[in-house]
């Protein structure tokens, strides 16, 4: 299924966290946050419905689970629109998504390995077992399994082990400053080949499962194949749809462009002044949202 939208938000939905990946971008007292308390999600969601414009909201964080009334809010925006999650499916809340929201009006839920993070907590087999159940209440998934460079000596393994299990984990590369280093371009040689190996065995596996039919997840990781093989594009001083066909929505409701110096509007005060067409890319952001907006 095509999803019919007008606009796309990478929505930034709050920095708390119950998880504590050392390579996480957020820093401690972010993750530590208590979650905001947002207006009656009602309201929010009418920020939506009153724009006029059918939206697919791409929801991250932290874990937006943590959130209070999160799959209520989800509810509520799947009625006139569409959304996409990042989640790292700890808590069980996930069975309260399932019955607020329609696998139809979700066009992916992004599930988080976090390896080191689960086999701390014992709960390996409990993360496999809710991304099944969500395959089999009809949701499609992405498992997303960040390589750290510690952690791509034993990625094809775990590869393997989730697949006997019937979950295709999705490498996603480290990108920033960790311990010093750049990624993708601290990569060694033989952690590159190690991630364009499963990487595209991950492609040709999550794919011959897929419905020819539905629209390709914007947070395409198969991508990141270029991406560790060439490095991050320079997308400064292109044409670009930010604004117009995408913003990003950050955690105090601001709308922005796409980067911190072009705010638009916010969805709390209800104002978003939108781009009426393309504009210069001022800004080095999130390279899957740059791929598919940006004017090759």
């Amino acid at each position: 299924m095509v999803h019919k939208y007008d606009i796309e938000a990478d929505w930034i939905l709050l920095s708390s966290c119950n998880f504590r990946c050392h390579y996480c971008y957020w820093p401690n007292e972010s993750l530590s946050s208590r979650p905001p308390v947002l207006p009656e999600v009602e309201k929010v969601a009418a920020f939506f419905d009153d724009s006029q414009l059918t939206w697919l909201l791409h929801i991250t964080g932290g874990e937006p689970f943590v959130l209070h009334d999160f799959a209520k809010l989800c509810g509520l925006l799947t009625r006139h629109h569409f959304i996409s999650i990042n989640t790292n499916l700890s808590l069980d809340r996930i069975n309260d998504f399932i019955n607020h929201v329609s696998p139809e009006r979700t066009s992916f839920i992004n599930c988080s390995v976090h390896i080191e993070e689960r086999e701390r907590r014992n709960s390996v087999d409990e993360f496999i077992q809710r991304v099944n159940f969500l395959e089999n209440a009809g949701f499609r998934t992405l498992v997303s399994y960040v390589c750290y460079p510690n952690l791509l000596d034993r990625l094809q393994q775990d590869w393997n082990y989730f697949f006997n299990k019937g979950v295709v984990i999705i490498p996603k590369m480290l990108q920033g400053i960790h311990e010093g280093k750049k990624f993708p371009d601290a990569y060694t040689q033989k952690q590159r080949e190690i991630f364009l190996d499963v990487s595209l065995l991950a492609e040709t596996t999550w794919l011959g499962l897929q419905s020819n039919n539905r629209e390709f997840p914007t947070i395409n990781m198969f991508k990141d194949r270029d991406f560790v093989s060439n490095g991050l594009p320079d997308y400064q001083g292109k044409m670009c749809n930010a604004g117009y066909k995408f913003v990003r929505i950050r955690e105090n409701g601001d709308i922005r462009r796409c980067g911190p110096t072009d705010v638009l509007g916010n969805i709390f005060t209800g104002v978003f002044q939108r781009r009426l067409g393309l504009s210069t890319c001022k800004e080095i952001e999130c390279p899957y949202f740059c791929e598919k907006y940006v004017v090759k």
